[in-house]
């Protein structure tokens, strides 16, 4: 049965203010930061998907609550304080020389939490990264959109 959650963040728990921009997150965040240096406001350009973040609140105390990110965003001043008093852990695999394609990436994770990875539960946008943590034995499924998500993690969770 699961005991955690596992959550990607760009474009899971962050999404840009421009819905028309396809790019990666972390590339405008530091381009953003290359260029306004002082001026660059993050969420002038960004914002939370609170709905989901709301939802995940609901679940802190029953269930273990984590992110697994690829790079830096998530450490901006701003977005790391509303993060750190919901999540137990925020993982990056850049900052651990992980690779999310790689199921050994999401064993790694589950060996840091001392979970089997059976006890997880993993969402990301990026199918790749999803296939990688299903080989790995996390249950693990591909973020559309919030309504979705929140129906598939209560039909994995007993609430």
């Amino acid at each position: 049965m699961p005991t955690a959650l596992l959550s990607d963040f760009s474009r899971v728990l962050l999404r840009p203010k421009d819905k028309a921009y396809t790019g990666g997150l972390n590339a405008l965040h530091k381009r953003l930061l290359a260029e306004l240096r002082g001026t660059y406001s993050i969420f002038d350009h960004y914002e939370l998907n609170e709905e989901l973040l709301d939802f995940y609140q609901s679940l802190k105390g029953k269930y273990s609550l984590n992110i697994f990110t690829t790079d830096i965003i998530q450490n901006h001043p701003e977005i790391r304080a509303r993060l750190e008093p919901l999540f137990d852990h925020i993982f990056a695999a850049n900052d651990l020389g992980l690779n999310k394609k790689d199921p050994q990436a999401y064993i790694f994770i589950a060996n840091k939490l001392n979970l089997d990875p059976h006890e997880i539960i993993y969402v990301d946008d990026q199918l790749g990264n999803v296939e990688a943590a299903n080989k790995a034995g996390l249950t693990a499924f591909q973020y559309n959109n919030n309504q979705e998500t929140i129906a598939q993690i209560k039909a994995l969770l007993p609430l």
